[in-house]
């Protein structure tokens, strides 16, 4: 089997390859946009199961038989769905992404009946083999199961012993409801995670993912922790072009709609506004990577919103990115943000650094300087053009990373140092 990406955003082909003759069969025509998850094969080769969303605008399960050389929707739920078998092709495991969340439920392959549920510590997210399988939420790390098979599920804790402090870990509010929603400009629904420290009334760090096909979803995150913990409210929205809410959702951002998802920026903080205990008067933007544009996008675009701004290997101009970044990811991104010799003229306006004039708020940027993806021109070029302006600004480069913090030193200086930015800026 071989999946193919094409040029169009969020689609790709998937073929299946005889080695005994060389013959390639195109195992997914079609005309609309659409995504083709792995195979999962039946032990006797005679089929295999998949997740597709082709006609549709939520991924469901699908079953192709090699014989007949077709394959049909066996198994649909109201969100995204994904699957894989065992070894023995006994057990299916059908997952669906509610919102974030992970459920899973045992199905049988040959009758499609549910045969159990697979249980989870807690709601949050969960990553499914039929060995182990990892599961974590907001407030507890990662743990690892035994084998999943009806009533044999037993969570075992990998993770370090829980300190004392334990307790002092917070879950986002109502974050398995799901009216946590805001209606942005045009009345989509966009879905947002709200944790709350102990503190009354407080400042406000809004985190923003990256992709933009992505999803923020309520899983352990030690930054939001971190910031909580400090006394500081985190919103972690998924704006449109986020995963998980539909193929729809997803492509609400493409090209020259892009500055829509920034729009939901301004939505969210009316939102955060109008959200007893939450000051929306003092509100940082936080991301990484399209995160990063997001939040320089905030900046430029709704200056009289927000109070500040941590970039992490952010894109300062869409243009100048794709003119610098890899070729290989360049072809990639297209689809997404635009070309580069037709869509030029859009690239500049929806840039930050075309309307940096128009930024007050102070800036917080952190960079790798190989990073091969967004290169590290991105972050100095907004950098001196604010210092120029003598808006407050600060550039941290570090000489031994790339696209992002991987190194455990450094995710120890940087986090602290836009920590107790956020602190000088929110909270003299």
């Amino acid at each position: 089997m071989a999946r193919r990406l094409t040029e169009r955003s969020g689609d790709n082909d998937l073929y299946l390859l005889d080695v005994g003759t060389g013959d390639v069969v195109h195992v997914s025509p079609h005309d609309d946009e659409a995504s083709y998850g792995s195979p999962s094969w039946l032990p006797d080769s005679s089929a295999f199961f998949f997740s597709t969303d082709q006609g549709r605008d939520m991924a469901a399960v699908a079953r192709y038989d090699v014989a007949e050389g077709s394959w049909q929707y066996v198994l649909e739920r109201p969100w995204d769905t994904s699957c894989r078998i065992d070894w023995t092709g006994n057990h299916l495991l059908v997952e669906t992404n509610e919102d974030g969340t992970t459920a899973a439920e045992l199905v049988d392959p040959e009758w499609l009946e549910r045969t159990g549920a697979v249980s989870l510590p807690a709601r949050g997210v969960a990553s499914f083999g039929f060995l182990a399988t990892a599961g974590c939420s907001p407030i507890r790390p990662a743990h690892r199961s035994s084998r999943v098979t009806p009533g044999s599920t037993t969570w075992k804790r990998e993770a370090p012993p829980a300190s004392p402090r334990r307790r002092a870990r917070c879950r986002p509010r109502r974050w398995w409801n799901r009216s946590c929603r805001f209606s942005s400009f045009d009345g989509e629904q966009v879905a947002v995670f709200l944790y709350r420290p102990r503190a009354s009334n407080p400042p406000v760090v809004v985190y923003l993912h990256g992709g933009p096909e992505s999803q923020y979803a309520p899983s352990f995150n030690p930054l939001i922790q971190y910031l909580v913990a400090r006394g500081y409210a985190v919103a972690a929205p998924n704006v449109r072009g986020s995963t998980g809410y539909g193929k729809r959702f997803s492509h609400l951002d493409d090209r020259t709609k892009r500055l829509d998802a920034v729009s939901d920026l301004a939505a969210l903080h009316d939102w955060l506004g109008a959200t007893a205990g939450v000051n929306a008067r003092r509100a940082a933007l936080f991301g990484g990577s399209y995160g990063g544009y997001m939040v320089l996008a905030g900046l430029a675009f709704q200056p009289e919103r927000w109070a500040a701004g941590v970039s992490v290997v952010g894109i300062s101009s869409l243009k100048t990115f794709l003119e610098n970044t890899s070729p290989w990811r360049r072809k990639f991104r297209e689809r997404e943000y635009g070309r580069l010799d037709t869509d030029g003229d859009f690239l500049l306006i929806a840039s930050p650094l075309t309307h940096a004039d128009d930024i007050r708020a102070p800036l917080f940027l952190i960079h790798g300087e190989n990073d091969p993806r967004v290169p590290v021109g991105e972050a100095r070029q907004i950098h001196n053009l604010l210092e120029a302006k003598g808006i407050r600004t600060e550039l941290v480069v570090y000489p031994d990373e790339g696209h992002g913090l991987g190194k455990l030193k450094n995710r120890l200086d940087a986090y602290p140092r836009a920590a107790a930015f956020l602190d000088d800026v929110l909270r003299p």
